[in-house]
Parts: C-alpha cells; sequence; structure tokens
C-alpha cells in the first residue's frame, strides 16, 4: 500500500535502532468555535483520498487546529520536481530566504515520509539571526519537525532525524506502529494517527501539543489531501520561470475533489514578484492572514 506522497521504493535501507516512544494521542476538549473558526469537513482525509478514518477516534468537528500554511514551488507547467534524480531547484536566494523567515514563524514543518526518502530535507532555520530570535523568545532554534507515514518506510540516518534541536514527530498509520518504532528508535516520538493517517487526527494532537502555526512543505501527495479536505488557510504558491515538460515528473497537486472550484473560487490576497520567481498568496479560510498571537499578516488587511 503506498506510503504518504510515495511513488517511488526508498532509496536508503534504514539502519538498526533503539526503541522509540509511542504516543496514543487523546483528542483535545473541544472549545467553542470562535469568529471565523471553521469546521471540519465531512470527507475523512486520511493518507489516502480513498480511505475511510476510524471515525470513533477522530475528534469532534469543532476541535482546535492549527493555522495552516501549505508552501510550494513548482513550473510553470505545474511540477514539483523533474524525471532527473537530482533536486530541481525551483526558486532563488531571495525566496529561499523568504521560506526561511516562513520557517521560523512557524511552530512545527511538515512533509510527507516520500519527500523525507527523495529530498533529505534538514528542515531546520538557517539564519543565524531568526534562530538566535526564537532562541530569545524561548522557543527551540528550529520549529518541530513532523512527518506522516501508512508504511514506516522510513531512514533513522536521514536529516530529518539528525541529533539537532527541533523535536521529531513522526504520525503512522496505526498498523506500522511497531515498524515505525523498530526504525526511528527514539530519535522521535511516533504517534497513532489512526488506521488511515488521519489529517484531522494529526491536526488535533499537534493543536494539543501547542503548535499554533503549522508550514507543510509538501510534496505533492500531501498537498492534494490537505487542501482536497479543506484543511489549509493558506497557499503560498511560488511559480519558477521554466518548464518541466514530462509527465514522469511529480505535479503539484493529483487527482481529488477540491473545495475551491470554478463556483467557489480562493481568493488572490498577493502577488509578489520576487528575482525571477512570482509568489501567489491564497486566502482559504476566514482565518486567512492569522498568526497563532492573532496578528493579523494579511497584506491587504481584509481577511
Amino acid at each position: 500500500m503506498p506510503d504518504v506522497g510515495d511513488s517511488t521504493p526508498a532509496l536508503r535501507s534504514p539502519r538498526a535502532s533503539r526503541t522509540a516512544r509511542i504516543h496514543r494521542p487523546t483528542a483535545p476538549t473541544a472549545p467553542t468555535p470562535g469568529v471565523g473558526e471553521r469546521q471540519w469537513p465531512d470527507a475523512s482525509a486520511g493518507a489516502d483520498a480513498s480511505t475511510a478514518s476510524d471515525a470513533s477516534t477522530a475528534p469532534d468537528a469543532s476541535t482546535a487546529r492549527p493555522y495552516v500554511v501549505l508552501s510550494c514551488g513548482m513550473s510553470i507547467d505545474g511540477y514539483l520536481d523533474s524525471p532527473s534524480p537530482q533536486r530541481l531547484l525551483l526558486s532563488n536566494d531571495d525566496d529561499f530566504d523568504r521560506v526561511d523567515a516562513e520557517r521560523a514563524a512557524s511552530d512545527a514543518i511538515l512533509v510527507g515520509a516520500a519527500t523525507i526518502r527523495h529530498d533529505d530535507p534538514r528542515l531546520l532555520v538557517r539564519s543565524a539571526t531568526r534562530r538566535a530570535e526564537r532562541v530569545a523568545r524561548g522557543l527551540p532554534a528550529s520549529p518541530t519537525k513532523v512527518t506522516l507515514t501508512r508504511r514506516a518506510d522510513l531512514d533513522p540516518g536521514a536529516r530529518f532525524f539528525a541529533a539537532d534541536d527541533a523535536e521529531k514527530l513522526v504520525y503512522c498509520a496505526s498498523p506500522a506502529l511497531e515498524s515505525a518504532r523498530q526504525r526511528v528508535g527514539d530519535r522521535a516520538t511516533v504517534v497513532d494517527a489512526g488506521p488511515a493517517c488521519d489529517l484531522r487526527r494529526v491536526w488535533a494532537d499537534l493543536a494539543a501539543r501547542g503548535i499554533g502555526r503549522l508550514m507543510v512543505e509538501g510534496g505533492g501527495t500531501v498537498h492534494t489531501q490537505v487542501l482536497a479536505a479543506d484543511l489549509a488557510d493558506e497557499l503560498q504558491l511560488v511559480v519558477a520561470p521554466f518548464f518541466v515538460g514530462s509527465s514522469r515528473a511529480t505535479r503539484f497537486v493529483g487527482d481529488a475533489a477540491f473545495p475551491f472550484n470554478e463556483q467557489r473560487r480562493a481568493r488572490l490576497a498577493e502577488v509578489r514578484q520576487i528575482g525571477d520567481v512570482v509568489l501567489l498568496r491564497y486566502a482559504l479560510s476566514p482565518r486567512f492572514g492569522q498568526a497563532a498571537d492573532g496578528v493579523d499578516h494579511d497584506p491587504k488587511g481584509n481577511a
């Protein structure tokens, strides 16, 4: 069964590891929704959009959740990568710095397990100044790292699991919990995400852990699932000035019944040229622009 965002076999074989911590979350007490607070969609949002999650363990429809920012770079023809095994750079130095600032403003950064295998990201704040500012506020230098997996096909030697200052959370489908424990050892906290890796359950558990702002960096399957389930507040989409031109590459999103369509258009809140790329910022919920501290980050002030 495919993993979250998986399309190819793992690139590395996992090493032997120590015993992992396994946490089975209890849904937090549901607060009364405030102004602009969105109800959870009726559809199940698991690691596979066609697989229903365990409704008996899903959080209540009004359960609090983080403010969710989807961050993505793509080619003009909508691809995240190329057929080449080499990483495709879809941005420039100035935009990489912007993304670093977004990371520094977040409480957690999430990628799918396939992204860890294929790109081996560090998911750390790079700027020494931003790291120091976070520490001065009593925060870790970098946000919590989060990944989703259904098969526990994870390499404990990946940079995601490096011994840095960031907490690491692995949300794993229930059938693969023991495998995840054996693979990652004590390098991360393994969390039961339900039979099919239910995104609503993951969001609720992150909120219970104090995650107020979640940055989702991909890959394509994760973006598809989050958007199709209507579980994002903001989309930051950067378009690179070239084409990939191959259907063997990964698209920004796959097939799904998205809540934004011809009848319900997303609001384009900002267009910004950053060197040779362009940033398109879309408002996907009434909470758009609201940080965890309640500060309005909508450039137009009309969220």
